[in-house]
């Protein structure tokens, strides 16, 4: 009897357990769907940016004063904020952190009440969310996140994501056997998707992949083709360096140092010398838009031969697709880039030709403003890594932090009312 009521007491045990388990998973789901996330924040002319120290990186906020402002900081003794990103309103901060957990989840942080909260779900870990600036009602609260060399999308009220990239059945109308041969299909780009980006609507995307010689820039239509088969990813570019950034209206900065030719490209004649293919060039900005036949339609913005000891590092093209903002350089040994000053040029075909300074220095990681009057930048001197700010023109250069190594600094995408 004895043992009888011995068992009875374990079994209730564990069944206490289990429903305490379940109360706190419900009120955990239960926070996600009620989301109410109430508040204004005025963020026009404020910048974000991570602080990196031996602790790990700090998310802060920068008003026009210059005045820091920080999110509350968690119970967890050490943590480490690594990406950050603003909503596409500019009313909200997200990070991609370890706050809580071991992996990396993603967190949002509303200055106005002065609150984080985890805004996503799982152990593998997630990159910080990049917000689609088109007219999609559904934009604010849907994000591309980079998780396990995958492209998902992110619902920040719900929590929930869905596979991008590569599609699924879901995001293809056909057959399982024809989703699985377009996800086999690209393994000839890469190992792993790091970035996507929206080309102007859900359905058509600039994905970039990881590889062992260094990045393939892919575009991938999402649908099917006439002959009702699925739509096979296209190639656009490969190189040691590639990235790729957007417009408001989807239009594709793409930069590549160190072109590569695919292994199993056709090279023309005139890129073979003495048996050897020889790179068309050594670097350069393209402008890629989708034209009416799904296809893109790509113009130079600016070159540099293969043979040019100039070299690019970062860009960041504005928000209205006007200009572009281009760190320029000079090759070191090793691959290495040293960069020197930074320009502002059209973003248009030779767009080069009528560039302008900003500034100068070891700079890196421009941002525009949301209206394009002024930029922020990194700038290392010494030791210290700084953010600064300057107008477009490149008058007014401000020194926004005060010493220490930043990262990521970004302009909030609102406009002052």
């Amino acid at each position: 009897m004895s043992k009888i009521k011995t068992q009875n007491s374990k079994r209730f045990v564990i069944w206490a357990l289990l429903i305490a388990g379940m109360l706190v998973s419900y009120q955990f789901f239960k926070k996600f769907v009620e989301d109410p996330d109430l508040g204004d924040f005025q963020s026009a002319g404020h910048i974000v940016a991570i602080e990196l120290n031996n602790s790990g990186g700090r998310v802060a906020m920068f008003d026009e004063s210059g005045k820091r402002i920080d999110p509350p900081e968690p119970k967890k003794d050490a943590w480490d904020d690594r990406e950050v990103s603003w909503s596409a309103d500019g009313q909200r901060i997200f990070t991609s952190s370890n706050r809580e957990l071991d992996s990396y989840n993603v967190y949002r942080w509303n200055p106005a009440k002065n609150i984080v909260q985890r805004r996503s779900i799982g152990s593998r870990s997630q990159g910080a969310p990049w917000f689609w600036p088109g007219e999609d009602p559904n934009g604010p609260k849907i994000g591309l996140i980079q998780s396990g060399g995958q492209i998902q999308e992110l619902n920040i009220t719900s929590g929930d994501s869905s596979l991008v990239m590569p599609p699924t059945g879901d995001r293809v109308e056909g057959t399982e056997e024809g989703s699985k041969g377009i996800m086999d299909a690209y393994d000839r780009f890469g190992r792993a998707f790091v970035k996507a980006r929206y080309a102007g609507s859900k359905d058509k995307i600039y994905a970039l992949m990881r590889n062992e010689e260094g990045y393939t820039l892919i575009y991938q239509a999402i649908g099917l083709d006439a002959n009702q088969q699925p739509i096979r990813p296209a190639e656009m570019y490969r190189g040691t360096t590639v990235d790729v950034e957007t417009d408001n209206n989807g239009v594709a900065a793409i930069l590549i140092s160190g072109f590569l030719f695919a292994p199993d490209a056709q090279i023309p004649e005139e890129f073979i010398v003495d048996g050897k293919a020889v790179p068309p060039f050594g670097a350069g900005i393209f402008r890629s838009e989708i034209g009416a036949n799904d296809s893109p339609t790509i113009v130079a913005v600016v070159v540099i031969p293969v043979d040019a000891e100039e070299a690019l590092g970062d860009m960041a093209v504005s928000p209205d697709g006007t200009k572009i903002a281009v760190v320029i350089g000079r090759k070191v040994k090793e691959g290495g880039f040293e960069p020197l000053f930074m320009l502002s040029m059209p973003f248009e075909e030779n767009g080069g030709q009528a560039a302008t300074p900003i500034a100068q220095g070891a700079i890196s990681s421009p941002s525009w403003s949301p209206d394009g009057s002024k930029i922020t930048y990194l700038k290392q001197e010494g030791a210290n890594v700084d953010v600064y700010r300057a107008n477009a023109d490149g008058t007014g250069e401000t020194k926004v932090t005060n010493g220490g190594k930043w990262a990521m600094p970004q302009f909030s995408p609102a406009i002052a009312k």
